[in-house]
């Protein structure tokens, strides 16, 4: 196994969009937001759409495809159901903005936003969530998506609420960006935790070796699990993911709800944060199957 890159962007894809249409939502059941309905709309649409072409990349065929989609039940039909039903929502709200007299989607249309866009990256969490793979099998995967997409989402409808001059958007935006990046900081130190606690779920035997390096010592179990918090991963996680991450992008929605920063550098603080939060979002996930990669590498000659 490696890393696939198009899984990750797919990922991210979708809790961008799902962030995207999520802060629309919100804003929309709060009475703000009209100037920036369409803008969110087709951003959430694009960034979905930039999602499935990077899972086309992975896939490759059109065959795998339609073999993975082969059982109702399985991972990836449940994501294509909810894909479907997050564009499906995304459409009737601005079909149901276009028509209303006020030029606002109704609050019902607002509901349905904020459901779709959760279920959309607990979808995704969910369908990676395998006994094969230990660091991924915990509700901690899916958990850590919605947060993501809190942030992603909030930082989002920052730069669109500054491109259409939004102002009423502004503070309720950054709040949620605030409660997005606290919440990931949060969620990724518990998992980054529980990770370290895995060694024993890839091996109990004492004394093995590699036979591809049979002059090299093997690790031990926790020495893989636990190079997130305090090995070889843990300057890109703890400087990549949390500081940068999260702590960066919160200082920043802390400044804009509070006022600190003026109308016109609004635009420029906006994009800073979602890219410090797009930065941290993919240090993490490439983190996951680093961690995973290496774990299941390294034992897979004790498994046998």
């Amino acid at each position: 196994m490696e890393i696939q890159w198009p899984l990750i962007l797919f990922t991210f894809f979708n809790c961008l969009a799902g962030g995207i249409f999520l802060v629309q939502g919100i804003l929309t059941l709060a009475g703000r937001g009209k100037a920036m309905q369409l803008a969110s709309c087709a951003s959430a649409i694009v960034a979905l759409a930039v999602g499935g072409l990077a899972v086309f990349f992975h896939l490759q065929h059109p065959l795998r495809m339609l073999n993975g989609f082969g059982h109702i039940t399985s991972g990836i039909t449940i994501e294509l159901i909810v894909v479907i039903l997050f564009a499906l929502a995304v459409a009737l709200y601005f079909l149901m903005m276009r028509r209303s007299e006020e030029g606002v989607a109704p609050k019902w249309c607002a509901v349905v936003a904020v459901v779709v866009s959760v279920a959309l990256p607990f979808a995704t969490g969910d369908s990676y969530l395998m006994a094969a793979i230990p660091v991924w099998d915990t509700m901690l995967l899916p958990v850590y998506y919605i947060v993501a997409t809190v942030l992603l989402g909030g930082f989002a409808a920052l730069v669109i609420a500054a491109a259409t001059k939004c102002e009423d958007a502004v503070k309720l935006s950054s709040t949620v960006a605030l409660v997005g990046a606290v919440l990931a900081a949060v969620v990724s130190v518990a998992y980054a935790v529980l990770i370290a606690g895995m060694g024993d779920s890839f091996t109990e035997m004492e004394f093995y070796f590699d036979p591809t390096l049979p002059d090299v010592a093997m690790r031990q179990a926790d020495q893989v699990t636990g190079a997130i918090l305090a090995g070889e991963h843990a300057v890109a996680f703890w400087l990549g993911n949390v500081v940068v991450g999260c702590a960066v992008p919160a200082v920043l929605a802390a400044l804009v709800m509070t006022g600190k920063i003026a109308t016109e550098r609004l635009m420029a603080a906006s994009v800073i944060g979602l890219v410090c939060a797009i930065a941290g979002t993919l240090v993490w996930r490439v983190l996951l199957y680093e961690v995973a990669v290496n774990a299941l590498i390294q034992f897979q000659w004790a498994l046998n």
